[in-house]
């Protein structure tokens, strides 16, 4: 149901990291203008939550569309046997695709530029299309040993389902498995006309597969059932490749497919690949180790942990990927130049100033969860049950929202300093630990136990890297940072009390069958809250406050420079 994750590393590439363009000149603000508005440190921090907007931007509309297709999709499938089949085929079908986006985006970018830089455009085209064919072949051969080995995956990955369910999960499997290819195909020709500055088309198709979806759901379900969806994601991929594929062409024309598994273009992107590719192999293990767990138990388990997931995507894709998107490229820079103290303080407030964002976000959804669910979900087969089942999940994986978000940071700063083993073994160690923890949560808390030990592993994982954090990075600094979080849980606290009051003020309307007026009630609720963590943040988070709004303004003053400049 979830289609792929925004391609954060894309948008974040609309402004350059290092704030120029590639004639040397400024980019979003004249370097003489600098010290006017503030300073080059002001003026740096301008552009770096310049490109912030950028990315949350796109990532509103394309989680906006994904939000409407699962509100779609709810009220025709609910949390039913049949939904949980649909998402299961969904993770095996697309685990190969996600498993390999990030891995190939990071070999194959540096080693097509650098042919680029060296070799000229003939024989970086060249390369691309020996890379694009055989990478083409093995995308192939993946799906078709994927279809051959379907009820064998089904088994391991649902091992609760009934033979029907699992005759069931089949069938869609090898129905979603036939896009497979064209997704690999679309994320090199991404990743080609990203190198060319191609910014916008990449990021124009990426709504396509929620808006088919939406349409398969309104349309061939009524004559097709779940199948009806699977054939969606397939549509979904033929039309991305369509608008793909030509501009590919258009751009290169000398491109030729060629298969060669020895080609240095191909052998060097597998070499640079193959640590990402262990890391993100724990990362996909956790979604199929949900859905290993949740199967054993009762019908929908699977459907409303996926829909409470859903929900928490997005302030975790806005937010989270605002941060570890932009912050990327300037912790890079800093430690390329050797300026580890600069990158240490960077570091330190961006994690203060996340947090101060994260942490009542995830309060808010958790004291939230009840009227957000009924307000986006509650209709049609998505009854009082899945309502229910979705909100005590919700619950449980709210402090995955500043948790991530705090992690992710602190893996931008550890690849920065090269350094890319720690956040894969921590990976694994998080896994690990997050098993052992629905083995002991399960029992008492069933599906919900699964969201719990999502929540406190991700804790966990976080308490690590905080640990083996290099001594250059956080000498002297971990003062600073908590004191900074005791404020913001104490102004976090108040605002969480405020909600707590209101709600059960309004505990009536929260249930009402006015679509209306749930959205007031959870609004207004929401801007209590708010109104509230101001308030406070103003006496004992003053300097988070401050430094957040004036980020932000700075920032969106920036975008408005940048397209007065481009008009």
């Amino acid at each position: 149901m979830s289609a792929s994750d925004p391609e954060n590393g894309a948008v974040g590439g609309m402004i350059p990291s290092d704030g120029t363009h590639k004639d040397g000149t400024a980019a979003n603000g004249a370097a003489s203008d600098a010290t006017a508005k503030g300073g080059p440190s002001r003026n740096k921090t301008a552009r770096v939550v310049a490109s912030a907007v950028w990315v949350v931007g796109f990532a509103i509309v394309v989680k906006a569309l994904g939000l409407v297709k699962d509100v779609v999709v709810a009220s025709r499938f609910g949390t039913t046997a049949v939904m949980d089949a649909f998402l299961v085929a969904f993770t095996i079908s697309t685990i190969i695709e996600h498993w390999l986006r990030w891995p190939i985006r990071a070999g194959f970018v540096p080693l097509f530029t650098e042919a680029l830089e060296k070799r000229g455009e003939d024989e970086a085209w060249r390369a691309a299309g020996t890379f694009l064919g055989s990478f083409l072949v093995v995308m192939a051969l993946m799906a078709l040993a994927a279809a051959a080995a379907a009820p064998w995956l089904v088994s391991a990955v649902a091992p609760g389902f009934g033979a029907e369910h699992q005759a069931l999960t089949v069938g869609l499997v090898r129905i979603m498995l036939l896009s497979l290819v064209l997704l690999g195909g679309s994320g090199i020709c991404t990743h080609l006309l990203h190198v060319h500055g191609n910014f916008a088309l990449p990021s124009a198709t990426m709504p396509l597969n929620n808006l088919i979806l939406i349409a398969a759901a309104l349309f061939l379900t009524a004559t097709h059932g779940i199948r009806g969806l699977a054939y969606g994601v397939v549509l979904g991929s033929v039309a991305r490749a369509a608008v793909l594929w030509p501009a590919i062409w258009r751009l290169r024309r000398s491109i030729r497919l060629r298969i060669d598994f020895t080609h240095p273009m191909f052998r060097g992107v597998m070499r640079l690949a193959l640590p990402l590719l262990i890391g993100m192999a724990g990362a996909k293990l956790d979604d199929v180790i949900d859905r290993i767990f949740a199967s054993r138990l009762a019908e929908g388990s699977i459907s409303g942990l996926v829909y409470a997931l859903r929900l928490i995507d997005l302030p975790k894709e806005i937010l989270v990927g605002a941060f570890s998107v932009v912050l990327f490229p300037l912790f890079a820079r800093l430690a390329a130049k050797g300026q580890y103290d600069e990158l240490g303080d960077k570091l330190i407030d961006s994690m203060r100033l996340a947090f101060f964002v994260l942490l009542p976000v995830s309060i808010g959804m958790a004291l939230l969860g009840e009227p957000f669910v009924r307000l986006v979900f509650q209709r049609g087969a998505f009854d009082e049950q899945s309502v229910q089942g979705t909100v005590s999940a919700l619950l449980l994986y709210t402090p995955t929202i500043w948790a991530l978000g705090l992690t992710s940071i602190m893996i931008a700063a550890f690849v920065a300093i090269k350094d890319t083993k720690t956040p894969v073994i921590a990976g694994f160690v998080r896994l690990a630990f997050k098993i052992g923890l629905v083995f002991a949560l399960i029992g008492a808390f069933r599906h919900s136990g699964i969201a719990l030990a999502t929540s406190v592993s991700h804790v966990f994982k976080l308490a690590i890297f905080l640990v083996v954090l290099p001594p250059v990075l956080k000498k002297g600094r971990y003062r600073r940072l908590f004191r900074a979080f005791g404020g913001t849980v104490l102004a976090t606290g108040v605002m969480a009390g405020a909600l707590y009051l209101t709600i059960r003020g309004l505990a009536a309307t929260v249930v009402s069958d006015s679509t209306g007026m749930r959205a007031v009630v959870l609004g207004g609720t929401a801007l209590v809250g708010t109104a509230v963590y101001v308030g406070v943040a103003r006496v004992v988070a003053r300097a988070e406050l401050t430094e957040t709004l004036r980020a932000v303004r700075d920032g969106f003053a920036e975008v408005g420079r940048g397209r007065r400049r481009s008009t």
